[in-house]
């Protein structure tokens, strides 16, 4: 059988990044961070929950410029893929 071509077994269609979900769709667009040398920019959604531990980081929203977040709030809302039941995000969609 040396000349006729391998026969693979029916495998799944390959999906980018080892099939991992896309983080970026479970953090609210709205949410930033600010350290002691201004906005962190968010380009590894997996490490914002690290970042939140650290004390001098404050968790922000665009639609409410000069609100401080709370811990507990950015993780139950924020950085989960219910982020559209946030008071702030349902708000902006009222105005629009």
């Amino acid at each position: 059988m040396r000349g006729a071509p391998s026969q693979r077994p029916m495998s799944p269609p390959a999906r980018g990044g080892f099939g991992l979900p896309s983080l970026r769709r479970n953090v609210c667009p709205h949410f930033y961070m600010t350290g002691s040398r201004g906005a962190i920019p968010i380009q590894a959604p997996h490490l914002l929950k690290g970042l939140l531990r650290q004390p001098n980081n404050v968790s922000r929203c665009q639609l409410r410029g000069g609100v401080h977040l709370d811990d507990g709030y950015v993780n139950d809302v924020c950085l989960t893929p219910r982020f559209n039941q946030c008071v702030f995000y349902e708000d902006e969609l009222t105005r629009e």
